[in-house]
């Protein structure tokens, strides 16, 4: 999602068939709605067969015909594609051809698309995934209300299903990951040194992004130079990093940053399977990577993205924060005339 994808360890881990080229992932994920054993045929780099259908990307009306008949909110394809594969695929499906139909308004439309089938497609089971689809596509977008709709309707509707359970431990509105909330105490080890710890007060007056990644996770990957502008246009005593490293070694952690993302920041590392890192899934609500959390110099936190797409969206968060803090510096103080603002020295009587 965005090529969203879930398994049971998290959001990331569909990267690693996110690294496809678009027209080969879409060619895999549709070869099982014709039901048939052979996989589906790609026609050309770019173009592929959907449902017995010839679908080139830049044929949105072609896939538009698609989402209304063969693959319609109640067709039957959806389940066939579900018990045939792993989970999410039905959505991520919808995704893809979502993109390719409406490439100028893909976020309204698939939304459009993942409520009417969430609500009226014959099979709970597929019901449920496209309403988490539904929540996940609002999230990226950042729709609060449409967000809180999906959200309620999977939770309550289908209690006790995989995705409402995922539901719960990533959109909870009741979070204490989110923004206005303080952020909890944590004590992680430096990656340099174990012996070493961060800590949350150790970025005590400083704007500091949390970011949770590891270098197996493909979108982590890619949010690097969303990352490394942030850091080289804000980096400083008012700006930080600290990034966090989860389901990873240290040696791979080093090989990464000597060879593909020099990440000149603050590190931590959480030893893969121990009781930190369950300790801290379950204090930072985290169920997939990246998850990444910006706090403000008071310890507040100010802005969470989650998933695929996060690196960019946060990225210009940060800038967004940082100028709001600039103007707050530059404003004048009550009472102060424009010469005090424009660096002159006052007249003003005391």
């Amino acid at each position: 999602m965005r090529s969203f994808g879930l398994d049971a360890d998290g959001l990331c881990t569909s990267a690693r068939v996110s690294t496809m080229h678009p027209a080969l992932l879409l060619a895999v994920g549709l070869a099982l709605l014709t039901g048939g054993a052979r996989p589906a045929s790609a026609q050309s780099q770019d173009t592929i067969r959907v449902a017995g259908t010839v679908l080139a990307p830049d044929e949105a009306a072609q896939a538009r015909r698609l989402l209304r008949a063969e693959l319609g909110p109640t067709s039957r394809h959806w389940t066939r594609l579900q018990d045939s594969t792993k989970r999410f695929a039905a959505a991520k499906t919808a995704f893809q051809i979502g993109r390719v139909a409406y490439p100028r308004a893909w976020s309204d439309s698939v939304l459009t698309f993942l409520r009417e089938a969430g609500t009226r497609h014959p099979d709970p089971a597929v019901r449920a995934e496209f309403l988490f689809g539904g929540l996940q596509v609002a999230s990226a977008a950042e729709r609060g209300e449409t967000q809180d709709q999906f959200y309620r309707r999977l939770t309550d509707g289908h209690e006790g299903t995989h995705y409402a359970t995922k539901a719960r431990r990533l959109f909870d509105p009741d979070s204490q990951i989110q923004a206005g909330k303080p952020l909890p105490d944590f004590e992680i080890p430096a990656l340099s040194d174990p012996t070493a710890t961060y800590t949350k007060r150790d970025f005590e007056g400083q704007t500091v992004l949390i970011d949770i990644w590891g270098t197996w996770c493909g979108p982590c990957i890619r949010a690097m130079p969303h990352l490394h502008e942030a850091y080289r246009t804000h980096g400083g005593e008012d700006f930080t990093i600290l990034s966090v490293a989860m389901r990873d070694t240290r040696e791979a952690v080093k090989q990464f940053r000597a060879h593909k993302w020099e990440m000149p920041w603050d590190h931590a590392f959480v030893p893969k399977g121990s009781d930190l890192q369950k300790k801290l899934r379950g204090r930072f609500d985290i169920q997939g990577l990246p998850a990444t959390i910006l706090v403000g110099p008071d310890g507040q936190i100010l802005r969470v993205h989650r998933g695929v797409g996060s690196g960019k969206k946060m990225a210009r968060a940060i800038s967004e924060v940082l100028a709001q803090d600039l103007d707050s510096e530059n404003a004048p103080s009550e009472g102060a005339n424009s010469e005090d603002v424009s660096g002159q020295e006052s007249n003003a009587s005391l």
